[in-house]
Order: C-alpha cells, then structure tokens, then sequence
C-alpha cells in the first residue's frame, strides 16, 4: 500500500507548486522583459527609419514568374499590391512575438521538470526534518536520501555529515 503511494507521489509534477510557479514565472519574466525591450529599441531608436514604408507585398508570385520572363522591366504597380505597405517594424514584430511565446512555453515544461527536480529533495528534506521534530524518527539513525536524478546531492551530504558528527 505504501508503495503505492510513493509512486503515485513521484508522477506529481508540482511537489511544492508555490515555489515551482515562481521559478517558472521568474524566468518567464525575463522573456517578456526581452521582448518588451527588443520592441522598444526598434521603435523608439528606429522610429525615423520604420515611418516610411519600405515593402510591398507581390500579388501572385507565379503569375510574377511568367510576367518577369517575357517583360524584365515591369512596371512596380503591376507587380505589387500597393493596397497595403510594409515597414520593416511590421515585418519583424510579429515573429518576435510569435517567438517568444514558443520561448514562454519551453520555458513552462522545462522550467516544470528542472525546479521538480530542486522541489522534490526540498520536500523531502523538509519532511524528513518535521518528522524527526516529531519524534516518528530516531535522529541517530536520521540519514537523508534522494534519487539519482534529483538536485541538491551536495547539500544532503553535507547535512548527512553534520548529522553523523552530531551522532558521534
């Protein structure tokens, strides 16, 4: 029954879910604050080169084809519809927008399996700890354990240690 319990524990992504939404959120922060940035710079240091529009789109590319091969020196209006212009703001905001929230998103499922992995042994520690304070635990045979792929193997050797000096 008890083994049942752990595995069902282990499959529980958010272990201590205040500390993983801040870690995810933190570093969420920061891609914001780059795009925000990024689009800044190019509006307000570029504002005289992006008020004039520079591209226009072409109205049908195949059709282009065939016209360019009879007649190289077509006239722009035939080529391009000149409906609507692009500047180059236009052109280059959407797909950092576009970027960023990929980046958003790799940085939720990453961020959920990297601070899974330093909230399960905080957990962990902080149980073993509130049970040895409890007296469930004997603090002469206290030792803290983590799985291979967890974080913080330095700071459990470091409190296994301190506990086996205390023991002595």
């Amino acid at each position: 029954m008890k083994e049942t319990k752990n595995k069902k524990m282990r499959w529980r992504y958010f272990i201590d879910k205040p500390f993983q939404i801040r870690f995810i959120a933190r570093f969420s922060f920061l891609i914001v604050l780059g795009l925000v940035a990024s689009l800044l710079f190019m509006g307000v240091f570029y504002r005289q080169r992006y008020s004039k529009n520079l591209f226009y789109q072409v109205k049908n590319v195949e059709e282009f084809k065939e016209k360019a091969k009879t007649n190289p020196e077509l006239p722009y209006y035939e080529v391009f519809d000149m409906s609507k212009a692009y500047n180059e703001f236009e052109i280059q905001m959407w797909p950092m927008i576009w970027l960023s929230v990929v980046y958003l998103i790799l940085i939720a499922v990453f961020g959920l399996f990297i601070s899974h992995k330093m909230a399960g042994p905080i957990y962990r520690i902080k149980k073993t700890l509130d049970e040895a304070a409890d007296g469930k635990i004997d603090i002469k045979t206290l030792e803290f354990r983590l799985r291979k792929q967890d974080e913080l193997h330095d700071l459990v050797k470091s409190l296994n240690r301190f506990l086996n000096k205390l023991n002595k």
